[in-house]
């Protein structure tokens, strides 16, 4: 049979048993596999690339009311007990709309690929055998990299970069006024956001994919979804920190402005299909072992028992006492931040500062009657300082994930103003960690990119008094200028703090995000978080006629249970500088960057160090290397 035909029949049999089945992976199919054959799931998927050494779980399930007689799991023809040296667990379940369909399944917990190569699963049965290939990277000797600081800005794309670098360096006759630290970076290239099972991703998988070198599916962290019941038994993933925790003794950090057991932060430790499991991500350092040094963000509602005032912990227990008693030094404040590292820079430092999201930048330095009770946030620039000292002390390294997590946040309600706001903050602390880098510890690579895209552009800018002005909807257009009638946005900063002095000027951006519900805009900042669509009562999402009362309608092209806007497929930026920063100057996976981070630290799990000794080039790319570059088709 033709390939090219081979492989079109093959992926409509896999959409079909994805849709009848409503599993999240699904089994590449041979050509000979007999219409009786029960359908098989193997976990890693195909095309799965590993370090060796590095730990993960396999799981192969038969979707049969019980396992066939012949059934057999190989990895390069070998039996994979044999292989792995250990028997599997067995289990059943079942699982779909109404668990209707059974599932026979073995796993075998924290196994490893033993060397570089390509490695061929083959699991037979029903008289059909199917087969994935993995492949385990031959590990790099380092570019001399001791520390790694990944800045993930959640949901930041170019278009937002555009908009932000204007809003606070300035334009003059189409040039630039200043640059952005992450302009100036050494490397810039592209990674590609799908998941496991759709090209549209959310935070999880893709946080995911950059922590650990694998895919994963829509709302997983850390781990292969399979059908099983319990979200927390799919099989796992081991994390970048967690290899370096255990191989190197590197010291770990997690700083962001969401909550910290929220998916981004969460992706650094967490295992679970559900990101919504946040009881277990909150407790999961302490009962898992990894104690990251630093852990700053919101969330103390999942630090709390549902007994306290705010809690919402149905086990019980106060995390806040238990990572006392751990060895962290516990702080809610950024006074109380402050007060820590002038007394002496902790060991640990666990530091919760509202017990959700923290509040954007521009209601903790503007529109602070918003703040509500929390008052005394820090900044994500004070946030990564303070954690660059704590982590800066062991000899071994640190591996530092800063999160900008309200630049997502903000975009899903439509508000343009507090999430390029949020993304000039990140800017300033990438700044700022260059800075500490240079003076410090310049054996440290840093990594700034996205975990996936948001739809927002400026296609022109809006005259403030006119469109105010306008008696109707067909006046308010005419105060949106193009082209040479748009000219330049009268944004600000007198005072050098790279943040417009104040967003409420003549001329705005004409700036929309290109999903959305039925709304109101104004293109004007909103003096409180906005919320541009309410439920009417059949649960449909229409205009919240209290957000942009004045604004123009945009009649919504989401289904209409969608409150916000959503991710986009765009590939995401990625940016790099210091030692192993040429890697990233490509297209890629966002697998990738993990490889990228690992690579540059010279990371080899199976080492007694946990250092590489060696680095093949030839053997390390799945295609053609040309002039120290490999190239795949």
């Amino acid at each position: 049979m033709n390939h090219r035909l081979y492989k079109k029949i093959e992926a409509f049999v896999r959409v079909v048993l994805a849709t009848v089945l409503g599993v999240t992976a699904l089994p590449v199919l041979p050509a000979a596999a007999q219409d009786a054959a029960p359908p098989v799931l193997i976990l890693p998927i195909d095309r799965a690339t590993f370090l060796p050494g590095a730990y993960f779980d396999f799981r192969v399930e038969v979707h049969a009311a019980e396992m066939p007689e012949d059934f057999a799991v190989t990895i390069n023809g070998e039996d994979a007990s044999a292989f792995f040296g250990a028997e599997p667990n067995q289990e059943s379940w079942t699982f779909g709309k109404e668990e209707e369909t059974p599932s026979q399944s073995v796993i075998w917990r924290q196994v490893m690929l033993p060397e570089p190569g390509l490695y061929t699963v083959e699991v037979t049965a029903g008289g059909a055998t199917t087969s994935v290939d993995w492949y385990a990277r031959q590990p790099a000797a380092g570019a001399g990299a001791r520390n790694v600081i990944l800045f993930v800005g959640d949901g930041m794309t170019i278009p937002q970069l555009t908009a932000a670098r204007i809003a606070s360096r300035g334009n003059t006759q189409g040039k630039t006024n200043g640059y952005f630290a992450i302009d100036q970076m050494e490397t810039i290239g592209l990674i590609q956001t799908s998941s496991v099972d759709s090209i549209m991703a959310d935070s999880a998988n893709t946080a995911s994919a950059l922590n650990t070198g694998h895919k994963s599916s829509v709302n997983a962290l850390g781990v292969y979804a399979d059908t099983s019941p319990d979200t927390l038994d799919d099989p796992r993933q081991e994390t970048l920190a967690e290899i370096l925790k255990r191989t190197r003794g590197m010291s770990i950090g997690i700083v962001t402005t969401a909550g910290w057991t929220d998916a981004t932060p969460a992706a650094v430790f967490g295992h679970t299909r559900r990101r919504g499991d946040r009881d277990f991500l909150a407790a999961s350092p302490l009962d898992e072992g990894l104690l990251p040094e630093v852990i700053m963000g919101g969330d103390g509602r999942y630090m709390l028992p549902e007994a306290v005032a705010g809690g919402r912990r149905k086990d019980g227990r106060n995390m806040f006492d238990e990572y006392e008693a751990a060895g962290y030094t516990v702080v809610t404040t950024a006074t109380e931040l402050q007060n820590a590292m002038d007394a002496g820079t902790p060991e640990r430092l666990l530091g919760i500062f509202h017990s959700g999201d923290m509040n954007v930048w521009l209601d903790r330095n503007v529109y602070t009657d918003n703040l509500g009770d929390f008052p005394d946030q820090p900044g994500l620039v004070d946030m990564t300082l303070s954690a660059l000292e704590i982590l800066g002390q062991n000899e071994n390294g640190f591996y530092l994930m800063v999160e900008a997590g309200s630049i997502d946040k903000q975009m899903h309600p439509l508000d343009q103003e507090r999430a390029l706001s949020d993304l000039i903050e990140m800017d300033n602390a990438v700044a700022a960690a260059i800075e500490w880098a240079a003076v410090n510890a310049p054996d440290t690579l840093i990594v700034v990119t996205a975990d996936h895209g948001h739809g927002y552009e400026v296609y022109g800018t809006v005259d403030v008094k006119q469109f105010n002005s306008a008696a109707d909807d067909a006046g308010k257009r005419k105060a949106i200028r193009i082209y040479d009638a748009a000219g330049f946005p009268t944004y600000e900063d007198a005072d050098g703090d790279f943040f417009p002095d104040t967003w409420d000027v003549s001329i705005v951006f004409a700036g929309v995000v290109n999903n959305h519900p039925d709304y109101t805009e104004d293109f004007q900042v909103s003096p409180t978080p906005r919320v541009p669509a309410i439920a009417d009562a059949d649960g449909n999402y229409v205009d919240n006629p209290d957000d942009d009362p004045n604004g123009i309608l945009l009649t919504g092209n989401l289904p209409l249970a969608s409150s916000t806007g959503v991710h986009t497929l765009q590939d995401a930026p990625v940016f790099a500088s210091g030692p192993g920063a040429a890697f990233f100057g490509r297209v890629m996976d966002n697998t990738e960057i993990f490889f990228g981070m690992a690579a540059a630290l010279g990371v080899d799990p199976l080492a007694e160090d946990g250092m590489a000794a060696s680095m093949d080039t030839e053997s390390a790319c799945a295609g053609i290397v040309f002039n120290s570059r490999c190239y795949t088709r």
